[in-house]
């Protein structure tokens, strides 16, 4: 019987012509499939859309009438495919300048009037020591361009 093999779930998602995120996520060998390199998989992931929708699954609190899977596993796998330390992922994530924007979602999480829950929290805060580690160079540029930009938006206010 060798050469028998079975296509992975991941690739049956993938094979569909019309498949969603939360359908990978809910995959419990996305995380694996992502380790592993898959490339169409990988090639998703990277896409500024998927990035941005997976960042906001991390950062965005879900709604109080939400399924237990936007709430904890999409948040969690989220957090996991970032940290996996892909290179191309994470290069999609630190230069998507419209998620590291004034208005988008990392910057709206560290908002102090609005409500933050430790899970979200202690997800972004592993992504981040993930750039920190990984991408070092352009995030700590962000960092200081945005803080360069706050200091003079503070002085306009001032």
């Amino acid at each position: 019987m060798a050469g028998l093999s079975t296509a992975s779930p991941v690739e049956t998602i993938l094979d569909k012509e019309n498949f969603t995120l939360e359908e990978l996520l809910d995959e419990d060998e996305i995380i694996q499939e992502c380790k592993a390199l898959n490339g169409r998989l990988i090639n998703f992931l990277r896409e500024k859309n998927t990035v941005k929708q997976l960042i906001q699954y991390i950062v965005e609190e879900a709604p109080v009438d939400a399924e237990k899977q936007r709430t904890f596993k999409f948040p969690f796998i989220a957090c996991e495919i970032f940290t996996c330390e892909v290179d191309i992922i994470l290069k999609a994530l630190v230069e998507d300048e419209e998620v590291w924007a004034f208005d988008g979602p990392v910057i709206l999480l560290l908002d102090p009037e609005r409500p933050h829950g430790t899970l979200l929290a202690g997800y972004f805060s592993k992504v981040v020591v993930c750039l920190l580690l990984r991408k070092t160079t352009p995030l700590m540029n962000y960092i200081r361009v945005s803080l360069i930009l706050f200091s003079n938006q503070l002085s306009d206010f001032l």
